[in-house]
């Protein structure tokens, strides 16, 4: 063999062999796939919002907080490790699972209710923060925080909602008056495809409700009888400008931790082994 002929090999192997490594590594550090689940990675993103409640909305609806948006002060950028978090809500139809199995109470609304077959596939709600929580521990998962719900909701361009910067109403179910079966309406989808984040029903989060670091803006509520809850809802919302403003990923609510909503619901976190 020529030495031309042998360098070109040599290197072709060389290249060879590297490309082996790298794809190795690649393959090393992807995160593992969990049916159901979709896995956000390590890395940084802007939390919290510069909005102004300049039209006074907060205290024409006669909201616990005195003014929307001071809750989600000052902007800061966090650090979260990767996870796992639920593609959808958790349905009807997962919670029944759980109910059989364990003995846990029902909704209240499944009592007698000759449709619930029918809405099977349908978020289940009416659930307080144990339930949730009881849930997700008997499946092998956890609550998730309310800086990963945001991480998750907004994207890696910290997006206003999870399908972008402007509102929609359409995008989401927003304005039904009734909840829709998970992952019907898929233009309400964040970047890494999680689905119903600013609609159909709000979510608990394993957060108590307190104050960003920071802070001087103060509430009752700050203390750890209320839980942070995530999301927008399409059962009792109809005013167009609260629409715009729940729906978006910012966008803090809470709950008494042991309160049964008929607008919240929630969905699962798990580790990264």
């Amino acid at each position: 063999m020529k030495l031309s002929q042998g360098l070109y090999t040599f290197a072709a192997i060389s290249l060879f062999s590297g490309m082996v490594v790298l794809l190795s590594s690649c393959s090393k550090n992807r995160a593992p796939e969990i049916e159901g689940m979709v896995y956000i990675p390590a890395g940084k993103f802007i939390m919290g919002s510069t909005d102004v409640d300049n039209m006074g909305l907060a205290k024409e609806v006669g909201a616990r907080q005195k003014i929307f948006f001071e809750n989600e002060k000052p902007v800061r950028s966090i650090y979260l490790k990767g996870f796992y978090i639920d593609r959808f809500e958790v349905s009807n139809l997962d919670y029944r699972k759980f109910v059989l199995k364990t003995g846990h109470p029902p909704p209240a609304y499944w009592i007698n209710n000759p449709m619930m077959e029918e809405r099977e596939n349908h978020p289940v709600f009416n659930v307080n923060w144990f339930d949730a929580d009881a849930y997700c521990t008997w499946i092998g998962k956890r609550l998730l925080t309310e800086e990963e719900w945001e991480k998750a909701a907004r994207g890696p361009k910290g997006n206003r909602y999870p399908w972008g910067n402007e509102f929609d109403e359409k995008k989401g179910n927003l304005t039904l008056k009734d909840t829709v079966p998970v992952g019907s309406m898929p233009e309400d989808r964040s970047y890494y495809g999680i689905y119903d984040m600013a609609g159909n029903v709000m979510e608990w989060t394993s957060s108590w409700y307190k104050a960003y670091p920071g802070s001087t803006y103060h509430l009752k509520e700050y203390n750890e009888e209320y839980r942070v809850i995530r999301g927008g809802s399409g059962i009792y919302l109809g005013h167009y400008d609260l629409s715009k403003i729940f729906s978006r990923s910012s966008y803090r609510h809470n709950s008494a931790h042991f309160d049964k909503g008929f607008d919240v619901g929630f969905r699962c976190a798990k580790e990264r082994k």
